[in-house]
């Protein structure tokens, strides 16, 4: 028996060739002998697709997957320490007490130490400044 995803691939094949049920299955008789896609064999399954291909299906390869940067997923970006220090002296924030009481109610630590935490001092300190607090 075939996987669900070759099943899936007939049936895709199925449709782009624009088959109707009957001449589906004739297909399916003719090259493996069965009726049924659920009754393929991988040596059927492989036929069958050659058959197809042969009537003009044409399968989409995948899309490659984007790698991405070996940036450690939780690790603070200078940007962000810079934009964080850029938006504290927005404010007027010069005193790092207070600066540590704000990171302290907004994630509950002195500093960020997580993208997360970081992105959420930023968005807290860029809805006061829009806000006018100073």
């Amino acid at each position: 028996m075939i996987s669900n995803k070759k099943k899936a691939l007939l049936h895709v094949a199925k449709n782009q060739l624009g088959l109707d049920d009957d001449l589906y299955r004739e297909i399916l008789y003719q090259e493996a002998g069965v009726k049924s896609s659920t009754k393929l064999s991988d040596k059927g399954f492989k036929k069958v697709m050659r058959r197809f291909e042969k009537l003009g299906f044409k399968s989409k390869p995948k899309k490659p997957k984007r790698k991405r940067e070996n940036k450690p997923h939780g690790v603070i970006t200078p940007g962000m320490q810079d934009l964080i220090n850029e938006l504290y002296n927005k404010l007027g924030w010069d005193d790092s007490k207070r600066q540590i009481g704000f990171n302290r109610r907004q994630i509950g630590k002195p500093w960020p130490q997580t993208r997360a935490e970081a992105n959420k001092i930023i968005e807290a300190l860029k809805a006061m400044v829009r806000r006018g607090y100073k």
